[in-house]
């Protein structure tokens, strides 16, 4: 399962790009979400969002699970209680604007089959609530859709505790071989938002081999962060605030947007921004280009994070963080660090790895919008980025030689509204890549491209993107394309 490329037995020609391998994430990716709904109204704001892109990936479950604030031994009576329902209000609303989503987009799901696999985890909080008899329908629709006879893994959002999915690990394990839970195990990829429970820790330091990224603090860079604020943002002329950020959602998700944009709720406590950090893990699946959840250091919509696993990244909670260490040791890819420097200002730190695309994802949120009520003359739409003319949306490895020049031709990308016109801009990303020098880049404001290998780069690996963007004044919508560089020693 971790065998990512297909090889293609191509020759490499001079100064020409040569596809050597294909990515497996040219089909949709497989997600299943686990939320403690009811919890605080930024989940139901993550799932109506994802609901907005609900064609863009093979969604197999809404699970609503416990978690560090909605548990049995809350105070609220409210949220001592799980809340599968909530979903069922939001698919409610998916409902009535579908028709119009389908005048601008194929692949949506259909709202019977969305209600068939809400589900319900564990009840209770962490680790106290799993073992043996203590299976949930949660825990079980997790294992069915692992055991489909489908060769993708499944990506799993845990936005809140991860001990519904550490029960179905736990029940797999008990009645199988040691290879057979091996094989269970590497179907899947899993981001923990937050670490909000001792679930998270315990998995790790039991199936070790599991694909998991633990971001404490990345994952809330999305609308904000708690540390410090950090531009740039795009709800302008509204001021960069928790109400600025309201007053945004209310004119372009909320209101005139259709029956499921009203379903959007309001988040006006302290510094309650919206969304929290809920709808980091998943952006990703939509750009698949550009992102692959195999490779979190490569970097993309869901945030960069490290290369190798880390130790014993314990979680950002006070109260949590002495029972991961319980479950020490584990290892975990953890936040990483990205340089960006937008408007002459450089930003350095662990949220830079979302901020830098934040207003890609909030501009195309924004166009998504008006799907749910415009016909598709009036709406803006993604353009489509063709390179040598091959339009699919995949990450494409390229094989190169120190010294070496490479061509990319992009002219042939298209936009699918008339009279829009299309901008062009390829860019290195060097914390994705291993080269210590920036290789130069000739026409990266224009269609044509060509990179130029450094004489001293071999064995390394460059990440060349490529971000098609139109010029609709609704909503600036692009494509991205990806190129991993691997040269030769």
């Amino acid at each position: 399962m971790r065998s990512l490329f297909l090889i293609l037995a191509i020759a490499v020609a001079a100064s020409s790009i040569a596809y050597a391998e294909e990515r497996i994430n040219a089909r949709k990716h497989r997600l299943i979400i686990l939320a403690d709904m009811g919890n605080e109204p930024d989940e139901e704001q993550q799932m109506m969002h994802m609901l907005m892109y609900n064609n863009e990936f093979d969604l197999e479950g809404l699970i609503a699970v416990s978690g560090k604030f909605l548990r049995p031994e809350a105070k609220q009576e409210y949220r001592r209680n799980l809340h599968p329902e909530l979903f069922l209000r939001l698919i409610d609303g998916y409902e009535k604007v579908l028709p119009n989503l389908k005048l601008h987009a194929d692949g949506w799901h259909e709202p019977d089959g969305l209600r068939r696999i809400v589900a319900t985890g564990q009840k209770g909080y962490g680790i106290g609530d799993i073992g043996k008899g203590r299976a949930s329908p949660g825990s079980r629709l997790i294992t069915t859709s692992v055991l489909k006879d489908d060769p993708r893994p499944i990506y799993v959002v845990v936005n809140a505790g991860a001990n519904t999915l550490a029960q179905a690990l736990l029940d797999y394990r008990a009645s199988h071989t040691p290879e057979e839970t091996e094989a269970f195990v590497n179907k899947l990829m899993v981001y923990e938002n937050g670490s909000q429970d001792d679930a998270g820790a315990w998995i790790n330091h039991e199936f070790p081999s599991i694909h998991w990224i633990r971001s404490n603090w990345q994952t809330y860079g999305y609308m904000g962060d708690y540390r410090r604020t950090i531009g740039p943002y795009v709800w302008k002329p509204y001021p960069f605030s928790a109400e600025g950020q309201h007053q945004w959602a209310k004119e372009n998700i909320q209101t005139g947007h259709g029956a499921l944009g009203e379903l959007y709720p309001d988040r006006f406590h302290g510094k309650g921004t919206l969304e929290g950090g809920g709808t980091t893990p998943w952006l990703g699946l939509i750009t698949r280009g550009l992102h692959d959840p195999w490779h979190p250091h490569w970097g993309g919509w869901s945030g960069r994070y490290t290369k190798e696993k880390q130790k014993n990244i314990l979680s950002r909670h006070k109260d949590i963080a002495p029972t991961d260490q319980k479950h020490t040791p584990f290892h975990v890819f953890a936040d990483a660090v990205d340089t960006w420097t937008f408007d002459g200002e450089t930003f350095n730190d662990d949220l830079t790895p979302i901020h830098r695309w934040r207003q890609h994802i909030l501009g195309d949120f924004k166009g998504r919008m008006d799907w749910c009520v415009e016909p598709f003359g009036k709406a803006n739409h993604n353009p489509v980025a063709v390179v040598d003319g091959n339009s699919s949306r995949t990450i494409r490895v390229v094989h190169a030689r120190p010294g070496e020049t490479l061509s990319f031709d992009a002219s042939a990308s298209s936009d699918p509204d008339n009279g829009q016109t299309l901008s062009f801009k390829w860019w290195i990303y060097p914390e994705a890549g291993t080269c210590t020098k920036t290789p130069a880049l000739e026409g990266a404001d224009r269609p044509h491209c060509k990179l130029m290998v450094p004489a001293d780069a071999g064995g390394s690996e460059i990440h060349l993107i490529l971000d098609v963007a139109d010029n609709c004044p609704i909503a600036v919508m692009r494509d991205y394309r990806r190129f991993v560089v691997r040269v030769a020693d």
